[in-house]
This record gives C-alpha cells, sequence and structure tokens, in this order.
C-alpha cells in the first residue's frame, strides 16, 4: 500500500471509518444523507453536525485540488488548517457518539465525504 493511501486510511479511520465500523446497510448509505434525519437530534448534535458538513465541503474541495494540484502551497496551507480543525472536533465527536441515533447519522454524513474523496 502506497503512502497516500495508508494516509487516506489512517485519516478514515481517525474519522471513525473502519471497515467493521460501519454496521448499518449499503441500501441506506446509497438512498444519501437526508437533512431532514438532523431532525432527530438534540438541538446541540443538530450544531454540530452543521458545522461539520459545512467543514467535509470544505475538506472534500481541497483534498480535490490537492490530487491535482499537489504543489499549490496555499491549498497544502488549507488541508493542514481543516486537517487541525477536524482533531478540534474530536471531543465533542466523542461525546455525540455515544448516542446511537447520531452516530448513525454522522456515519451516513460520513459515508457521502468517503465517496467524494479521490482515491490518493
Amino acid at each position: 500500500m502506497s503512502d497516500k493511501q495508508s494516509s487516506r486510511r489512517k485519516f478514515l479511520q481517525f474519522l471513525g471509518l473502519t471497515a467493521g465500523a460501519t454496521i448499518v446497510s449499503k441500501n441506506v448509505f446509497a438512498k444519501g444523507f437526508d437533512h431532514t434525519e438532523i431532525r432527530k437530534l438534540t438541538e446541540k448534535q443538530q450544531e454540530f453536525m452543521f458545522r461539520y458538513e459545512k467543514w467535509m465541503d470544505e475538506f472534500i474541495q481541497v483534498i480535490n485540488v490537492q490530487k491535482t494540484e499537489p504543489e499549490n502551497m496555499e491549498n497544502q496551507k488549507k488541508v493542514m488548517s481543516l486537517s487541525k480543525l477536524s482533531e478540534e472536533f474530536k471531543p465533542e465527536l466523542d461525546e455525540h457518539m455515544k448516542d446511537e441515533t447520531f452516530a448513525f447519522i454522522f456515519r451516513i454524513s460520513i459515508e457521502r465525504m468517503t465517496n467524494q474523496i479521490p482515491h490518493i
């Protein structure tokens, strides 16, 4: 496995996407994430999910640029900044993941990101 594939795998594992972590069926993921599902969460969980979804959108963009323009220093700074921000999310995410409904919805939203990140 190349270093780039290993880094991607480590990042996804950091987000909780180890091979056995996703216990919902592929049919659930296939239909996509419906933002109305967020209404099933507490107000605090909803706020976190909206912040995290915004982070994911930005992260997908910079990773796509990274693939096409690996020498782009400005983009590399964005990658580092967004990676640091993901670490800041971790304590709050760990707390929310104790709730089954949140964990289910979070995993569906993460699936969207993994499908949009190129295999580098």
